[in-house]
């Protein structure tokens, strides 16, 4: 096997800075020159000659009161800006292709616009009876999973603004949707952290819904599995509810999610 940085691609220097610089993290935010040499089997002098150099580039700030290191803002600034590069449907069709082939049905990628639920994208299920769903297709947040989902997620201010004093119409069944029953479900979707539905928009279309977080812990999307409402058995819907969660969950992960 090849010992760690005997690749002669590499630069060795480069190669023990970065292993200084990974040594930092929230349990240990500082460290002192003889931690590190004794973590990485390195000479003190060595080791104080990367981080005066680091520090002079703005990666390492020294405490004065303690001598010793922590990260600098320029690391901050780094990850901003590869945070900001991350489009959230790039970082989850992958997943979303794989949450389609585990489970056989429907998945799309799902965002607020205004006050409508908007597909991003979308894996369409190979099944003979699935669930077609227009991608760019607009339905309002109060209605169906995938956007109830989204709605529970917005400012209490917004939650009100969209459903105070208007007519919220019914279901596809035909089943009045009322402001409070409503609040009383959003709340339940915040508490569980995902949204089901049954017949709400479709007939017979049954789908669950989970939410994507950003690198600030906001909602900024969500996943959502559908497909026939024959397909949705108890057992099978505690599964697909897992599902849903654990991809939402991977995809907020890659977007800086902790």
């Amino acid at each position: 096997m090849q010992k760690k940085g005997s690749n002669p691609g590499t630069i060795q220097s480069v190669d023990k800075a970065l292993d200084i610089l990974c040594c930092f993290s929230i349990n240990e935010p500082e460290q002192g020159v003889s931690e590190l040499a004794l973590k990485l089997s390195m000479y003190k002098s060595t080791i104080y000659r990367i981080l005066k150099t680091l520090e002079e580039r703005g990666f390492i700030i020294q405490n004065l009161e303690n001598q010793k290191y922590r990260l600098g803002f320029k690391l901050f600034y780094l990850g901003t800006a590869v945070i900001s590069k991350l489009e959230v449907r790039d970082v989850a069709l992958p997943l979303m292709q794989g949450l389609s082939d585990k489970t056989k049905e429907t998945v799309t990628l799902n965002i607020v616009d205004d006050d409508y639920r908007v597909c991003i994208e979308k894996v369409e299920s190979t099944e003979a009876v699935r669930n077609f769903v227009q991608l760019g297709g607009r339905n309002p947040l109060y209605l169906a999973g995938s956007g109830k989902l989204l709605l529970a997620y917005l400012h209490e201010r917004e939650i009100e603004r969209i459903i105070t004093g208007k007519d919220l119409g019914s279901t596809v069944l035909g089943k009045r949707i009322i402001g409070d029953d409503l609040r009383e479900e959003l709340a339940l979707i915040r508490q569980q952290g995902y949204a089901v539905s049954h017949s709400e928009r479709n007939i017979g279309s049954s789908s669950v819904a989970a939410p994507i977080r950003n690198h600030e812990g906001k909602v900024i999307a969500g996943i959502s599995i559908s497909g026939p409402e024959s397909r949705f058995t108890v057992e099978r819907l505690v599964m697909l509810i897992a599902e849903a969660v654990n991809t939402s969950n991977l995809i907020s992960y890659r977007l800086g999610w902790k």
